[in-house]
């Protein structure tokens, strides 16, 4: 038997899994306000967008409520409404089918869909819907539509939209839709923003509680609930206990305020508000707290409410609009009482309000009064959530303000309720709709008042509110916390067993000492520092070499002769040394191990015993293994620590930090000529590219600087980004200097092109 999946599943699918699970089942639920009036406008709009399709069609060419099938798709009719698809076990409701030239199985056309959305925006969801009806649809006619059609709006426009090309993507969501239908295996409960308009929210809600369900924190995604589960943190009261408060580094970039949800976590079990960090709400003489109604997916603001404070003075403001025709008026009403005042803060609950404000300053005639409004306007919810953490699982005005003592006249009102209500007056003019948005929209500048009474009462008082208060949850500091969690002191402690005592006498460093041997010898330290110098000594010679010379380098007589063992004396014992090197070849790097050796010799001359002067200046480490490790260091940023590493498990060569940063040094002296020839090259060019570039280091930050031709590059370090070097640097270059608008290039006495 078939599955069927209606218009309907697909769309509570792809806004939750588990709503989609239940819808599948058969389970049925309480329908919201909201959700009614969604389906009345896709009643409206599938019924306009039936009649301008059957308007371009003859009646005999039109068919409705069917199941297509590829034999009745081979008829080729041009419309097909309230079409079901049915393929390799599958049944899918579409809206309507539209034909279009193309070859198919059907023939010489093929199918696309059609979709019928209330709304005037298309979003993913839509596009989502399309793929999955096309994806069913080319199981049919064996052609993948490459687009469809999708009617919405109030308009009823049509509009063509642009179908997926991944397939295994759109194969694997429909696989998992078909999956739920199990009812013995149903997805895992995640709540998420669509909750509050569903009809199963409070059954979901209730499940949520009894589990202690993480996504009962408004705002935690998906991917974080998933990412606690890996730790074993599936409950809002294991989530509580893994927070700590952290230090800020000294180093760490600024960015945006974060919000922990551990601590939220933490507000709901102790049922009270942590406050963290330094927080400050500005304060002025005269304080406005505003709140605009509107419908966002038609653009209009109908309802202005504001509460204006002046010291011990209340005034109450409302402004109504009928029509969208009054939007602009009520605007201005607005305008003509908040500019009253000189010295003002607006307050207001989320970004609803500034887009309301930036949006009407285009077709208002008192721009700067607009402007002066936005630069004192104060949205207190990004106050709170950097540093207010109520018993509440949202920051929702309304969850606050019932944690506060704020009373709702109505136990549904909310802003999308505000919507239903403001098209039920619209259908009846019926003035008890009118009055119960006014109501609500006073009632949120209310709240929104005590809110704001409530936070600057917490930043004022160091313990939290005084002790008469009711109703309202204690204030705790984030840092009280941390003392808590650390409280350490230096005294003798008390142990309730005296084995105790014993076993943390025990633990201290003098205990025993003549167990624990400290090196304080200097014959076991010189023992220590020559057996690490002698772990090369080990590795088997690739190479020898013996160093002579022919004349002294003291006095320069020839007459020069080698000492015998027994008369080198106990200063010029024979000496013996190892030289390290790396050989690259085509496909192999290769470890060389060179022995050196020198005879002692007398001058006949002056009398002097020396060995050959080559043999003094003799380095540790040869030119191939130098390269290799600036390079890595350099090139790939790996760090003398990991080098050492990397020397010792490839090629078995021990090398301290020290000496590779010796190297560098050796590097720089020995590529200085190289430096040098670059860069008169670079001068004596026709062309020569320059640009500077910031670069940060431990102790602040300097500027490299690059010269280049295209085929030759020269770096350049300056501690800063003055260009006065540029002048004696280029004082010979006669070509075209290519560079940015930087000031000090202009400077340079030569043609330029920016």
């Amino acid at each position: 038997m078939a599955t069927t999946i209606t218009r309907a599943v697909l769309e509570s699918y792809l806004k939750c899994r588990y709503k989609g699970h239940l819808r599948l089942t058969g389970q049925q639920g309480r329908t919201s306000d909201y959700e009614n009036l969604l389906i009345d406008a896709r009643n409206e709009i599938r019924s306009a967008a039936a009649c301008k399709l059957m308007a371009r069609q003859k009646e005999s060419d039109v068919v409705r409520n069917f199941t297509a099938t590829l034999a009745v798709l081979k008829r080729g009719l041009p419309l097909l409404l309230d079409a079901t698809l049915e393929a390799e076990g599958l049944s899918i409701c579409v809206d309507a089918l539209q034909k279009v030239t193309g070859a198919s199985k059907l023939g010489d056309f093929h199918y696309i869909p059609v979709l019928f959305f209330e709304s005037r925006r298309i979003r993913t969801e839509q596009r989502l819907l399309l793929d999955l009806d096309a994806l069913c649809l080319s199981r049919l006619q064996g052609r993948m539509p490459s687009s469809g059609i999708v009617w919405h709006g109030k308009e009823c426009r049509s509009t063509r939209v642009r179908l997926s090309t991944d397939l295994r993507k759109i194969e694997r969501l429909l696989d998992e839709i078909t999956q739920t239908n199990a009812p013995d295996s149903p997805p895992r409960l995640i709540l998420n923003d669509h909750c509050q308009v569903c009809e199963f929210r409070q059954r979901c809600h209730d499940q949520a509680m009894r589990e202690d369900n993480l996504s009962l924190l408004r705002g935690i995604s998906d991917k974080e609930v998933k990412s606690y589960a890996r730790k074993g943190i599936l409950t809002l009261t294991q989530l509580a206990h893994t927070f700590r408060p952290r230090r800020k580094g000294k180093r760490t970039p600024p960015r945006g305020e974060r919000h922990f949800h551990a601590l939220q976590a933490l507000a709901v079990r102790d049922k009270k508000v942590y406050v963290l960090g330094s927080a400050q709400l500005p304060s002025s003489p005269v304080r406005v707290y505003l709140d605009v109604e509107g419908n966002p997916e038609e653009g209009f603001d109908y309802l202005v409410g504001l509460i204006v404070v002046e010291g011990d003075q209340e005034q109450r403001y409302s402004f109504w609009a009928d029509h969208k025709e009054q939007e602009q008026q009520i605007f201005e009403q607005f305008l003509s009482v908040v500019t009253r005042y000189d010295d003002l803060l607006v307050f207001c609950y989320g970004s609803y309000e500034r887009t309301f404000l930036k949006r009407m300053r285009k077709g208002a005639k008192r721009k700067k009064d607009v402007d002066r409004i936005l630069k004192s306007l104060v949205n207190v919810l990004s106050l709170i959530y950097a540093h207010f953490y109520f018993p509440t699982y949202s920051n929702g005005l309304k969850e606050l303000g019932a944690c506060l003592g704020c009373t709702w006249t109505d136990p549904d009102a909310s802003g999308i309720q505000s919507i239903v209500w403001r098209k039920r007056w619209e259908d009846t003019r019926d003035e008890q709709w009118k009055h119960t948005l006014a109501t609500y929209n006073m009632v949120v500048c209310a709240a929104l008042l005590g809110l704001a009474e409530f936070i600057n009462a917490a930043i004022e008082t160091a313990t939290g509110l005084p002790s008469n208060t009711t109703g309202v949850p204690p204030i705790a500091s984030v840092q009280e916390l941390d003392r808590l969690g650390n409280d350490r002191k230096w005294r003798k402690v008390s142990f309730f067993h005296p084995d105790f005592d014993y076993i943390n006498n025990c633990a201290y460093f003098d205990y025993q000492r003549q167990r624990v041997y400290v090196r304080t010898s200097k014959l076991l330290k010189k023992n220590h520092r020559r057996s690490h110098e002698e772990r090369n000594r080990k590795l088997r010679v690739s190479h020898r070499v013996r160093f002579t010379t022919s004349k002294c380098p003291l006095c320069g007589a020839t007459e020069v002769i080698e000492l015998e063992e027994g008369r080198r004396g106990t200063s010029k014992a024979p000496r013996v040394k190892r030289a390290f090197d790396l050989v690259f070849t085509s496909g192999s790097i290769k470890r060389r191990v060179i022995e050196c050796r020198a005879p002692v010799y007398e001058c006949r001359g002056c009398g002097r015993i020396f060995v050959p002067d080559r043999y003094e200046r003799l380095a540790k480490h040869f030119h191939g293994l130098m390269s290799w490790a600036m390079f890595e260091h350099i090139a790939h940023r790996i760090s003398y620590g990991i080098l050492s590493e990397m020397l010792k498990e490839c090629f078995g060569l021990t090398a301290s930090r020290s000496e590779l940063h010796m190297v560098k040094s050796l590097m720089a002296q020995y590529y200085q000529r190289g430096y040098k020839r670059l860069l008169k090259k670079l001068l004596s060019g026709r062309v020569l590219h320059i640009d500077e570039t910031e670069v940060k280091l431990r102790t602040g930050k300097g500027y490299v600087w690059v010269f280049t031709s295209l085929e030759e590059v020269v770096f350049l370090y300056r501690p800063t980004r003055e260009g006065s070097f540029l002048q004696k640097l280029l004082k010979n270059f006669h070509g075209v200097l290519v560079s940015d608008f930087y000031a000090a290039y202009d400077s340079i006495d030569c043609p330029q092109q920016k």
